[in-house]
This record gives structure tokens, C-alpha cells and sequence, in this order.
């Protein structure tokens, strides 16, 4: 084969990317991973944000990455070790304080018993309502999770999955009741139903946000040797994909940036790079999201009327920062813990204090504003992998929401600072040393992170995951070019770090080529 020529091309070398090339090169084709930055992974990297700290500059926890991506592509026998947190959710105990002193989770809670217990002393009505609120959540992910490595289900698939069964009263909620409706139906203290109302993403109070939170809720049906930090933080994932798709023969560069892809007769027939250097590819893969992919590197005029009218919809509300910090010692949760706590068992923070709170951050993106009520999900992966921070101290990563991806009436290089101490002066209040403790700190907007990431937006699951933008909604792996496929998280089942549009698009595309061949 000539040497700038391959059978698969794919542009972008996020850990969908690297997923769906070694599918390929496992079935045996010739494939080539190009890379702008000058290594692999994306929005899933260990970066050294300042001298001595290492963490994760976008996603951060390993909560929803498939087991049989990690055992297909052999993963582990790569070098990925994930260091399992202890406690229930989201594989973590991260506590959650309220500036009364009272917290939920944190050290000690295991199961839902646990949870269910600690709830007494909020109230016994919520305490014996908890059962149902974990029973409701078992069935609505487990109608979602079976179709997470399958193509996209229909609304009509899931209705035909749940017909004559009590899953049926599930789907519907799913589909018409709000969280703030779910919240309220189960819990009677405020406290709790800010804990439990999660990270939807639409307004809490929109039909179908129950649906968005399902998506996050199939964590539960993965398998609990997958769910934690990696050792190493998150790029270690897109490493060990790095390694398992060299040894099977993938070929990877980096610095290559695609100016487009090249199309003849509607059919994609490899590519240009910015260098003016052209590669001949009979498949071409995009792991950019579908706005970058159908207005940057194609014509629109080959993708059709009705695709372009989907980009130009396609809805990227659920905006957030990333505010990441060196910090000298942990922040002191002594006031909700006792003075003799053992400050590395806090590893996860959740700051929501209320419903009304939750409520204004979303308002407040949805309307272009600045919030002064941000959401912030915290985590110190340091304190489990003290080789992120060599030199001691704490690695802190906080993904503070909702922020809308453009500022009405300024921009993010001048709201940034404004923020970023807004986060400091709330986690003051609730961690009195936490400003003190600060060695450095930055935060990353989402222009910073769509620069970075190529993200539009930086809305790192390539599109919010509401109930129509999910499922058949979702855009599809095949395009209306020739040979031409997504395998992004703009993509069935969607964001995060999972996998599953990667191999999903893989499947994809072996199946074409076995159509071709016959």
C-alpha cells in the first residue's frame, strides 16, 4: 500500500478515536490516527497544569467506560489500573455539605443503607422514601444501558422493551416529569432533594430532564473494577487506548491538523492537512463533534439540507468551567466531620445547597448570564495517587456549571478572573482554609476549552444529553457522504468517557465494508 495511503483515516485522536482504530485494526485494516496536539486523548489528558501538580484538565472520574471496551482492546494489559473509590454513585463517598453543618454522604456511607440511614436525621419520611428513589433509578438506566453498545433505539424501541411491565410507569416519567418533579414526589427536605436532583442536563425543571439524568445514572450497571480514578488521572486511559491501537498496527501522528476532507462524487476519498499535504484514505472517521465536523470539514452543500438544519439546531446549553487548583493541604471539612477526620478520605466534594440555588445556576446559563450560584463537583485525585503532586500538596479539578458558552454583553477573557474567584470565596465559606491553602490556581472557560479541544462551545459531550438529542436523535455514525462516519459523542449513546461511540461507529463501519466486499 502506498505509503500515504490507508483504509481508515480518522480525524481526531480523543478516546473515541483511539477506540474506534483499534476495532479497525483489529479486523485487520490499515489505519491512521491524525492528532492537532502534540499527543493523543483530548479532552480525556493528564496535563501538568502547574510545576509539580498533574491532573486532569477536562474529564476527570471514570465512571462510565465500557468493560467490554477495556477487555476487547486489552486495556489493562496496557497499563491502565483504575483505583476504585469506595461508596455509591458515581463510584465515589464525595460528601456534599450544607453551610447549616449538615452533609450528606462522605466517609463511611457504602451502600444504600447507608444513604438510607443518614437520611434520618433529615427526615424519616425520606429516610423510608429512599428504597423507592434507588429502585425507580435501577429500571430507568437499565432501559438505557443494554443500548449502549448497540446502533441508536427508537422511542419506540424502549416502549416495545417495557410494554406489560412496571417499567412502563418508569419510561413515561422518564419522558414527561421534570427532576424538580421527581425530587419533590420522593423527598420532603430541601437539603435532600438538592442532593439528589444531580446533574441533569436542561433546565431541573423541563419535561424529560429525568430521561437526561437516567444517561448518568447507568454508572450503576458498570462494573465496579471499572469505576474510579485511573492511576495516573485520565489520560492514563487514552494512554493504554494509544498503546493497544499501536500494537495493532495503528499508525499515529500528531501536529496534524485536517484543514477538510476531501470528497468526490459524495463520496469521502481521504484528506487535506494545513500543510497542504493530501492522504488517501478509503474510509474517513471525524471524532470532532458535528458542528466542528459539518461547517469545517466539509461542504454543506454534500452533507444535505436536512443534516445542516440538525447542525445548525444542535443545542449546547449545559456549559461549564473548569476551575483547577495547586493546593498546599486538603480543604478542612472538620466542621461537618469532627476534628479527628482523616482529610484523605475526602476525595469527591458536590456543592448544590438547595433547589432554588440549582435552579438559578441553570436560569442564569440559559439566559446568557454570569451565575453567582454555580454547581461544582470536586474532586482531589491526588490524595488517592499521591504521584500526581511529587512534591506534595493537592491536585484540586472542579467542573463548576451551568455557564453559558457565550457571555451576553462580554466576553469569557474578561469574566474568567470574576469567576474563578467567585468559586474560591464559596468554597471558602464551606472549607475556611481553602483560600489560604491556594499555591496556584486557573480556570478554563469554555472558550479556553474549546481552543484547547476543538469542542464547540467546550461543551465536552459534543451536545447537551437531553431526551431530543439522545437515542435515534442523536447524530448518526454513517453521513449522507460515502464512506464518511462520525464516531464522536455526538454520537449514540453520547458524551462522556465510555467509549461506546467508538466502538458502536466501528461496528458501523465493518458492517458497510462486509456489504461492499460481498
Amino acid at each position: 500500500m502506498a505509503q500515504n495511503q490507508y483504509d481508515a483515516i480518522i480525524i481526531g485522536g480523543g478516546h473515541n478515536g483511539l477506540v474506534t482504530a483499534g476495532y479497525l485494526a483489529k479486523d485487520g485494516l490499515s489505519v491512521l490516527v491524525l492528532e492537532r496536539l502534540d499527543k493523543v486523548g483530548g479532552a480525556c489528558s493528564t496535563e501538568e497544569i502547574f510545576p509539580g501538580f498533574f491532573g486532569p484538565m477536562c474529564a476527570y472520574i471514570c465512571y462510565l467506560l465500557q468493560g467490554k471496551v477495556i477487555d476487547d482492546l486489552k486495556l489493562r494489559e496496557h497499563g491502565l489500573e483504575i483505583i476504585p473509590l469506595p461508596g455509591t454513585g458515581h463510584g465515589s463517598s464525595g460528601i456534599h455539605p450544607f453551610l447549616d453543618g449538615t452533609h450528606l454522604n462522605g466517609p463511611g456511607i457504602e451502600s444504600q443503607f447507608d444513604i438510607a440511614e443518614q437520611l434520618r436525621s433529615f427526615s424519616e419520611h425520606d429516610a423510608r422514601a429512599y428504597a423507592g428513589w434507588a429502585s425507580f433509578w435501577e429500571q430507568a438506566s437499565g432501559i438505557l444501558h443494554p443500548y449502549f453498545l448497540t446502533d441508536p433505539p427508537t422511542l419506540a424501541d424502549l416502549m416495545d422493551d417495557v410494554r406489560g411491565t412496571r417499567r412502563e410507569d418508569v419510561l413515561e416519567k422518564m419522558l414527561t416529569w421534570s427532576m424538580m418533579d421527581l425530587v419533590h414526589h420522593y423527598f420532603d427536605d430541601d437539603r435532600v432533594r438538592a442532593h439528589c436532583l444531580g446533574i441533569p442536563e436542561s433546565n431541573p425543571n423541563a419535561a424529560g430532564s429525568v430521561m437526561s439524568h437516567a444517561y448518568f445514572d447507568t454508572t450503576h450497571l458498570v462494573r465496579p473494577q471499572d469505576k474510579g480514578i485511573p492511576r495516573g488521572s485520565m489520560g492514563a486511559i487514552s494512554a493504554a487506548l494509544e498503546i493497544s491501537a499501536k500494537s495493532l498496527g495503528v499508525e499515529i501522528r500528531t501536529g496534524a491538523i485536517v484543514r477538510e476532507v476531501i470528497v468526490e462524487n459524495g463520496q469521502a476519498m481521504g484528506v487535506r492537512l494545513a500543510n497542504g499535504e493530501e492522504l488517501v484514505g478509503f474510509v474517513v472517521v471525524s471524532n470532532a463533534d458535528p458542528i466542528r465536523t459539518f461547517t469545517t470539514l466539509v461542504d454543506p452543500a454534500d452533507v444535505g439540507e436536512e443534516l445542516v438544519r440538525k447542525t445548525k439546531g444542535w443545542k449546547t446549553v449545559a456549559g461549564c468551567v473548569k476551575f483547577l487548583a495547586a493546593l498546599k493541604e486538603p480543604p478542612d471539612f472538620s466542621r461537618y466531620l469532627g476534628a479527628a477526620y482523616d482529610r484523605n478520605s475526602i476525595v469527591n466534594v458536590n456543592i448544590c445547597p438547595s433547589v432554588e440555588y440549582f435552579q438559578k445556576s441553570w436560569d442564569d446559563a440559559e439566559a446568557g448570564r454570569l451565575t453567582d450560584s454555580p454547581l461544582m463537583h470536586i474532586q482531589m485525585p491526588s490524595i488517592v495517587d499521591p504521584a500526581l503532586t511529587p512534591r506534595g500538596g493537592v491536585m484540586l479539578s472542579n467542573w463548576a456549571l451551568y455557564f453559558p458558552p457565550k457571555i451576553k454583553g462580554r466576553s469569557w477573557a474578561d469574566a474568567g478572573p470574576e469567576i474563578g474567584e467567585r468559586i474560591i470565596d464559596l468554597m471558602t465559606e464551606y472549607a475556611p482554609n481553602f483560600r489560604d491553602s491556594l499555591i496556584d490556581w486557573t480556570l478554563q472557560t469554555p472558550d479556553d476549552i474549546e481552543a484547547r479541544t476543538w469542542i464547540t462551545d467546550g461543551n465536552i459531550r459534543h451536545g447537551d444529553i437531553i431526551p431530543q438529542q439522545m437515542l435515534s436523535n442523536r447524530f448518526p455514525y454513517r453521513t449522507p457522504i460515502r464512506n464518511f462516519y462520525l464516531c464522536g459523542g455526538g454520537t449514540h449513546p453520547g458524551g462522556e468517557v465510555t467509549g461506546a461511540p467508538g466502538h458502536n461507529a466501528a461496528s458501523a463501519i465493518l458492517k458497510d465494508l462486509q456489504r461492499v466486499a460481498r
